[in-house]
């Protein structure tokens, strides 16, 4: 094995990089893995293996010089032809030195024509036998269940919603419209089903749970037409002042110089007396009786009735009759004439006031009849003496009472006034109760989110079924044909691409392979095919190797076979990559490495991860490194991954990370990492802007958005210039924009800061800790 590279001088970016030198760098593993941006330097690292593969130094590195530490002793550029390991490797070279893409009309591309020992058919036919039972493992027969079953029911009772006729929402829609909404409205499954999405997540926001509202909009949605704009209920009461005048006649006592006994003990003759000086003050004779009557007394009568005890006694007369008049207002209050005069859902509301307010007037009539006793009692029997105050009536239970009726005609009133539109939106939010409460009870998200699981465990069982299928049509076709590679080598392209128009036949005059695109030969072929293709050259040489037994005593370095493909591609690429390097020859057991040793190395962070998650038998068996380059002095080295990227899997927060720390520096301009802050400002930048502002403009479109035009610029300007180095001309000089690097960092940090204040914290939280 490779324990390190202790040295390397004049090797491209590695201008006198030395292993010993970087803090904390721990040797090569079983399985190592390097992180980096393009040009860091990775393909050059490959290069030193190359070298070591083919014994010499590479050819663009004539003059240089490396030296690495093995398990067999140390080797150099010098010694190289006396390297004891064998080694493969995948880098941009190997699709150059394997591959011919020279593509003219009616001509063939072409690659290395690779051969193969053919085993004997009766291996194929097992190994054919043995991967038909998996397929009945998964799919299941007719006498054993398969891997497919328990998820294929969790499915079937979920889709019982949306069947097409006998489903729960078909069923349920028409008891919507017939049991809640008495078939006043039309309402099936395809009505349902918006409604369905629109409240599944937050099922409580939609449920009523105050069951006097719940009760007034079940009675509303029913409303067929607008009921007349009843008029506000009012009573005209005097009882404030009543009550007063009735008090304080109770507790007055009228002085006692003009007296009468029989007067002032019987008030019948009181009044009949009292009426008779009335129809005798223009006649001097009684007219019952016919007898004189005396100056005399028409003086004594006048001087007892304007006596206080008369005035007390006419006042009480007085008040009892505003008694009796304020009891007839109390009958005659506008109340509307039927319950039935008010909208449907207003109507039980009303008429529990009404009640309520009934009881309340049944108390006031009785504490009116007390008055009236009491100021009879004064009259009869204490005008002479103080009679206790009554208690004053709480007036205000009436008035209160009244303004809720009146708030209850109010909204009936508003209700007619705007029938369309309040029918049609209390009717959407009892339709948004009745479903959101019918989800609940079905616990529907519950039986979604296992549905959603068990479908993509059915895609991922559909996919090995798929896989079984193409080796079993490989090994089918090696029974009957000699072409084993050019099998072996579409069946990887066709994975890598997750296509099938793509093809590899064994020419059997030349003994070349020919590729072809469905029928006719292969021409304009994009990057990422051509990648795919050499990748899939090189895995067949692994195949081959392994095949003769060998492979176990090879170093693979794979560089980026990620190279110009799109992210679907990462994960198909990364599970043959477990399925070639890795074997696990017990089901739960531990994996372990096919070959001696393996090395990757990638700028892709996602395959990176991806990488990392590769099994191992022991974690202590892997390594991982960072490429940094320098382009103060454009040199690269080798040092262990960053804790932030190892522990977050996440390439943000290390950006974020040298940033903040940069713009912490006293004196930036002197930093050896001020040519690569640029690079790391447009990263961090196209990561921040697309999820503030997700769009499919560039970064300098969102960031005018995200910050304003001119701060977007001072932040910009410096990634534009010093990320890509476009001119001949910059190589030699240097720039005043230099001085624009810490600014743009600086303004950068002070408005994720002040205008993102909760991601900055988290951002700063995640790089300390």
């Amino acid at each position: 094995m490779i324990n390190r590279i202790d040295n390397i001088k004049d090797f491209g970016v590695y201008k006198n990089f030395s292993w010993s030198s970087v803090t904390g760098l721990k040797n090569f593993n079983h399985k190592n893995l390097f992180y980096g941006w393009n040009y860091s330097g990775k393909t050059t690292i490959s290069r030193i293996f190359s070298s070591l593969r083919d014994k010499k130094l590479h050819n663009s590195y004539n003059n240089s010089f490396f030296k690495v530490n093995t398990s067999a002793g140390d080797f150099d550029s010098s010694t190289l032809q006396s390297f004891p390991f064998e080694i493969l490797v995948f880098n941009s070279d190997y699709i150059k030195d394997n591959l011919n893409f020279s593509i003219h009309k009616d001509e063939i591309s072409e690659s290395k024509t690779i051969l193969f020992e053919v085993g004997d058919n009766a291996k194929y036919t097992e190994k054919i036998i043995e991967l038909k039972n998996k397929i009945e493992l998964i799919n299941g027969t007719e006498t054993t269940v398969g891997k497919k079953s328990p998820y294929l029911k969790t499915i079937d009772e979920f889709e019982i919603y949306d069947r097409s006729t006998t489903g729960k929402f078909t069923h349920f829609a028409k008891e919507i419209k017939i049991d809640h909404f008495g078939s006043e409205i039309d309402f099936t499954k395809a009505n349902l089903k918006p409604i369905v999405s629109k409240v599944k997540y937050n099922l409580s926001e939609f449920i009523i749970t105050d069951k006097k509202k719940l009760a007034q909009l079940k009675a509303i949605v029913l409303s067929k037409e607008p009921k007349e704009v009843l008029e506000e209920i009012s009573f005209n009461s005097t009882y404030e002042i009543l009550i007063k005048s009735v008090n304080d006649l109770l507790v007055k006592i009228p002085d006692k110089k003009h007296l009468d006994k029989i007067l002032n003990s019987n008030s019948e003759v009181y009044t009949w007396v009292k009426k008779g000086k009335e129809l005798h003050s223009k006649s001097d004779k009684c007219l019952f009786c016919d007898n004189e009557i005396k100056p005399d007394r028409f003086q004594y009568l006048t001087e007892f009735f304007n006596s206080e005890a008369s005035t007390t006694k006419e006042g009480i007369n007085n008040l009892k009759s505003q008694i009796i008049e304020e009891e007839d207002n109390s009958k005659q209050i506008n109340f509307p004439s039927s319950s039935n005069d008010l909208n449907l859902g207003y109507i039980d509301e009303y008429l529990s006031l009404k009640k309520e307010l009934d009881k309340i007037f049944t108390s006031y009539k009785k504490h009116l009849k007390t008055l009236a006793a009491k100021l009879d009692l004064k009259l009869s029997k204490s005008l002479h003496v103080s009679v206790d105050a009554i208690k004053e009536f709480d007036f205000s239970l009436i008035t209160n009472k009244i303004e809720q009726l009146n708030n209850v005609i109010r909204s009936n009133n508003d209700f007619s006034k705007g029938f369309k539109h309040r029918i049609e939106n209390e009717r959407n939010i009892y339709k948004n109760h009745l479903i959101a409460s019918f989800l609940m009870r079905e616990k529907y998200l519950d039986k979604e989110k296992k549905c959603n699981s068990a479908i993509e465990q059915i895609e991922k069982l559909n996919t090995q079924v798929s896989d079984y299928e193409k080796q079993i049509h490989f090994y089918e076709s090696k029974k009957v044909s000699d072409a084993e590679g050019a099998l072996r080598y579409t069946y990887f392209i066709q994975s890598f691409l997750n296509r099938n128009d793509i093809e590899i036949i064994l020419e059997p005059i030349s003994k070349k392979f020919l590729l072809l695109r469905g029928s006719e030969n292969a021409s304009n072929l994009s990057e990422g095919e051509k990648t795919s293709i050499a990748f899939s050259h090189f895995l067949v040489t692994i195949k081959s190797l392994e095949s003769k037994g060998v492979f176990k005593d090879y170093i693979v370095f794979i560089d980026d076979p990620i190279s110009s493909l799109d992210g679907n591609h990462i994960f198909q690429i990364n599970s043959i990559l477990k399925e070639m390097l890795f074997s696990n020859d017990n089901p739960g057991g531990e994996w372990k490495l096919k070959c001696l040793q393996l090395f990757f190395s990638t700028h892709n962070f996602e395959f990176f991860n991806l990488l990392r998650e590769l099994p191992m038998e022991k974690p202590s068996k892997e390594s991982k490194y960072y490429i940094e380059r320098s382009f103060t002095d454009n040199t690269t080295i080798i040092k262990e991954l960053p804790a932030i990227l190892d522990k977050y899997k996440s390439e943000y927060h290390y950006l974020f990370k040298e940033i903040y720390e940069f713009n912490k520096l006293k004196k930036p301009l002197k930093s050896d990492k001020l040519f690569l802050i640029p690079n790391t400002l447009r990263r961090f930048l196209e990561m921040y802007t697309l999820t503030k502002y997700p769009s499919d403009q560039n970064v300098d479109r969102r960031a005018d958005k995200i910050f304003s035009p001119e701060i977007s610029k001072r932040i910009c300007k410096p990634f534009h210039y010093f990320s890509h180095l476009d001119n001949i001309d910059r190589i030699g000089k240097q720039s005043e924009y230099v001085a624009d690097i810490p600014v743009a960092c600086r303004e950068l940090i002070k408005h994720i800061k002040k205008k993102d204040k909760l991601h900055f914290e988290a951002l700063e939280n995640a790089i300390t800790l």
